[in-house]
Parts: C-alpha cells; sequence; structure tokens
C-alpha cells in the first residue's frame, strides 16, 4: 500500500510543473565465478555472466520534497537451466523526503526485492544460503534533526516481510523502531550509536548497535558492533556482528576497499558462526563507463547450519567463493528544468 500511495505521489509530481526532475539509467555487465552455487557440500561451481539494467528517476517537487524511484533487473547465464535465471534479481522502491524545518527532515520509503541469493536480503545477520530464491518487502518511517553542527538525531520505524522460496513456510513479519545518534567527535571522526525494540515471533527484543567511523581525503574506514534479536526468514535468531571497512582512493579515478566481518548466531543454546571478507576495485575508465572486481568470500560453521530445504545440524565448515569482473555504463543523465 504505501508503495503504491508513493508512486501515485510520484506520477501525480510528474504531470504537474515539477521544479527538477532527473533520469539516469544504467547497466552493468560481469562475468561471475562461483565456486559453490549452493553453499552445500557436494560444492557445485559454475562460471556465467551476469547482466542487467537499473533506472533511477528523481523528483524536486518543491524546495521542501524530493521524491525518489528506482528499478532494476538482473539475468545469470551459467550453461546451465538449473541455475540460469532471466530473473536472478528484480528491485523497486519509492521514497519521498521531505524538510520541515531548516534542521529537521521526514522521509517515508516503502521497497520491494526478489534475488536468487537470499543471503543478500539479510546482510546483517551474517547467514549463507547459496543460492536460494527470495523475496522481501519492507517500509519505513524516519524523523531526523540537527541539533548542533556536531550531532544528528534520527529516529525511525519500519516493517519488514521476507519469504523464503515460494514452497516454504511463506511470509514472515518483523516489525522494529530506532533511535540513531551521529555525533562528530573530531572533524575526520564521527560516531553512530543505535538502539530500539524489535517485534518479530510474538514477542519483542532489544537491538543495540554503534560505528565509528573515520574519513579522509584518500582513506576511510570503519568499525561496527550489532547485536539483537533477527528474523531470518522462518526462524528467529540472536545475531552479534563485527565488522570493518577500509577503503583508499589510489588516484582520482582508482579506488580499493575490503571488509572482513565475523557474525555468531543463536538459537536456543545452539551457537553459529560465519567468516566473511569481501574486496572491491573500482576504476572509472570515462565518466559513463566503470571497471569493476569483486571477490568475496564466506565461511560458516558451529552447532547447526540454517538452510531452507533442510534443518538439524552441520558438523563440517562449509565455505563458499565468488568473484566478479565487469564494467557499468551511466550515460549521462537527462535532467529538465522548470519552463518559464
Amino acid at each position: 500500500m504505501i508503495v503504491a500511495a508513493l508512486a501515485g505521489m510520484l506520477s501525480a509530481a510528474a504531470s504537474a510543473s515539477a521544479e527538477t526532475w532527473t533520469v539516469t539509467p544504467s547497466l552493468s555487465v560481469g562475468a561471475i565465478y562461483d565456486d559453490n552455487l549452493f553453499f552445500d557440500q557436494a560444492r557445485l561451481a559454475g562460471a556465467g555472466l551476469r547482466a542487467g539494467p537499473v533506472l533511477s528517476v528523481e523528483l524536486k517537487r518543491t524546495t521542501r520534497l524530493t521524491l525518489l524511484g528506482r528499478a532494476g533487473w538482473d539475468s545469470e547465464y551459467f550453461g546451465d537451466p538449473a541455475v540460469s535465471s532471466w530473473s536472478a534479481r528484480r528491485s523497486a522502491g519509492v521514497a519521498a523526503r521531505y524538510r520541515l524545518g531548516t534542521y529537521t527532515t521526514a522521509s517515508l520509503s516503502g521497497d520491494y526485492s526478489m534475488t536468487a541469493y537470499a543471503a543478500e536480503l539479510l546482510p546483517t545477520t551474517g547467514v549463507e544460503f547459496g543460492r536460494r530464491t527470495a523475496e522481501s518487502f519492507g517500509s519505513k518511517l524516519e524523523l531526523e534533526h540537527r541539533l548542533s553542527p556536531k550531532v544528528v538525531v534520527r529516529l525511525g520505524g519500519g516493517m519488514q516481510t521476507l519469504q523464503l522460496e515460494r514452497a516454504g513456510s511463506g511470509l514472515t513479519l518483523q516489525l522494529s523502531s530506532d533511535a540513531e545518534a551521529a555525533l562528530l567527535l573530531t572533524p575526520h571522526t564521527t560516531l553512530r550509536v543505535q538502539a530500539g525494540p524489535r517485534y518479530l515471533d510474538g514477542s519483542y527484543g532489544g537491538h543495540v548497535g554503534g560505528t565509528l567511523e573515520r574519513a579522509r581525503p584518500r582513506t576511510r574506514m570503519s568499525v561496527s558492533y550489532e547485536r539483537g534479536r533477527s528474523l531470518v526468514f522462518d526462524r528467529v535468531l540472536v545475531v552479534e556482528g563485527y565488522a570493518a571497512t577500509f577503503s583508499y582512493r589510489l588516484s582520482r579515478a582508482l579506488v580499493v576497499s575490503a571488509s572482513p566481518g565475523l557474525f555468531r548466531q543463536w538459537a536456543r543454546a545452539v551457537e553459529q558462526r560465519s567468516w566473511h571478507i569481501s574486496e572491491t576495485g573500482s576504476y572509472r575508465a570515462r565518466s559513463w563507463l566503470t571497471v569493476f572486481v569483486n571477490h568475496a568470500y564466506v565461511v560458516q560453521d558451529g552447532g547447526f547450519f540454517v538452510g531452507p530445504l533442510r534443518g538439524g545440524r552441520g558438523r563440517d565448515p562449509i565455505s563458499r567463493n565468488t568473484l566478479t569482473a565487469g564494467f557499468t555504463l551511466m550515460p549521462q543523465h537527462f535532467q529538465e528544468e522548470p519552463k518559464p
């Protein structure tokens, strides 16, 4: 309902004499290699191609109101009908931002995602599923206020529904709300602290998190911690995550980054752990052409294996490597200014 309402707002504003609207299309094409497509002991590997367009729209209806829309589609071809898909990913989202005052902004958003890789919908839980189809729909309402040049406070609430493989147990719902404070400790260092309740599986649970980030002209570093109860499709887990990110700009066009992370998950008295690391290189060859290479590694072990098709205990660690290399085309966006 929220997505439909926001889409209606976007359409109505577009038909009016909008102040400024911008359309940005892009196309990504890449070769991919996955050494464990289904993340199991059989370790089925595959190499293929991935391609898909993305269309983004920004509409500044007034100096206070901005409407945003985005839609994307990915196709994958591995030479095997069992893993090839014309719709490996689909996503769409709309958002509205309204400036209530000089220091206060309200935003409302809704989004839908479908992916052949379920873990992409739950990045903060660290649970890996391999190639398992999943869907997500979410909405969020946020209010942000700048108390001073060094302190920003944000209040938010939202809902998310998840479904793992349509033959599974159906949609599950998670409601959440949180408060976040961003403190500028030094001209280059920011601390963000977040806390709030979550409602899932018929009960409430707490959620806390924090991020310390330092940014310089060439480097950016951050460390973060998060703990709370989380919905992982058809079950509820207590998740604790430690993550870090480091990026370095080698030149005006070339940026490299690395992101390690450790996640611990509990279900009753049973614990599972997963280790993640990803490395990325991005080179902007032209204003409309970016070349990229990404590598990601995950190993998951511990007391149980959170799998969509089977329960029980998984005693041996399972690992997965993925490598993607390709390019993104982003033509000069189309922008229309208001007519006199």
